[in-house]
């Protein structure tokens, strides 16, 4: 999938961006008949059966079901799902946490070597985001695989087409990305009241932010992600969005789109105040000088925790609010 840059980047469409998964077989859902229900159909009089029957019991509706469901994914195709899936392949670690967080976690068969929670270590890995093993996809018979957008990986949905499996793409690049992501996983699980309260929550967890930052001078923040030289947040990232909900000034907002490689001699010349950087990533000695600000690698992730994410950012940029 290409050469990564620290804090575990992909790169789709010409840039890096950041990342972030047992065999299930949920319980059927049944439908029966009332006790009362049942006994009333017991005792009707077969038809034929003389005079003046009364009129047949109305049938008993089945439970509401979104499938057949159509939805357009981010890489603009329209997906048909004839049935609910049951067997379910993430790439993308965000969508993978999306999945856990709807509570539909046991319709995961697969994962990928990025997605490193404990919950997932028994599920079978089919390698990276980007170009992972076909052979293994095919092996685990998804009923539908949660792939990246992008042109980074033609090949992958290619040989799932062939495979005759159903694939769907994301790309959450931004907030508004994600909330998207959010949705559409949550429908596709047929889960939407467990998407509206993740939702709730993370738009929730802005808005507070947003407020406590309220009046406070923009603080002059490079949000870098690691390499020599070093990749930095640029426009169109839901990092970039991040840092200005917490109260900060992205100093490479004009940069990109997406995430870019800059020198040492732009970082310094662009003067930030501050550094952000997610633990354990590296940053060149030239940079040494300057404030640097360690946040949780989860940071990074552009997922539902997004909302907590914008927290963790605010604590470092504006502490003197008391987080």
């Amino acid at each position: 999938m290409g050469a990564p840059v620290p804090g575990r980047m992909w790169r789709l469409t010409g840039h890096w961006r950041p990342s972030r998964l047992g065999l299930m077989w949920p319980a059927v859902r049944m439908r029966a008949l009332s006790p009362l229900l049942l006994l009333a159909t017991l005792l009707l009089p077969l038809p034929g059966c003389g005079e003046g029957e009364p009129p047949p019991a109305p049938a008993v509706p089945e439970e509401d079901s979104p499938y057949p469901l159509t939805l357009r994914d981010d890489a603009g195709q329209e997906v048909l799902l004839e049935e609910e899936p049951l067997r379910i392949i993430s790439l993308v670690p965000a969508a993978t946490g999306i999945f856990q967080a709807l509570g539909e976690g046991n319709r995961l068969v697969g994962r990928t070597d990025y997605d490193l929670d404990p919950e997932l270590s028994h599920l079978p890995s089919v390698g990276g985001g980007l170009h992972p093993s076909v052979e293994r996809l095919v092996g685990l018979a998804p009923d539908l695989v949660v792939r990246f957008d992008g042109e980074s990986d033609q090949a992958t949905p290619a040989a799932l087409d062939a495979a005759g499996i159903q694939h769907i793409a994301v790309r959450p690049d931004t907030i508004g990305d994600i909330r998207r992501m959010i949705g559409t996983l949550a429908r596709i699980t047929d889960a939407t009241e467990e998407g509206e309260r993740l939702l709730t929550l993370m738009d929730g967890e802005l808005d507070r932010v947003r407020r406590l930052v309220e009046g406070e001078p923009p603080v002059r923040v490079a949000f870098i992600l690691g390499g020599d030289p070093p990749w930095v947040a640029g426009r169109g990232t839901f990092l970039h969005e991040l840092i200005e909900v917490a109260g900060g000034e992205n100093v490479f907002g004009d940069v990109g789109p997406l995430y870019s490689p800059v020198s040492v001699e732009e970082v310094i010349y662009r003067a930030p105040t501050l550094l952000l950087a997610p633990d354990g990533v590296g940053i060149p000695s030239g940079l040494a000088h300057l404030p640097l600000r360690r946040v949780p690698t989860d940071v990074q992730a552009p997922g539902h925790r997004v909302g907590s994410s914008a927290v963790e950012v605010a604590r470092v940029i504006h502490p003197e609010r008391g987080w």
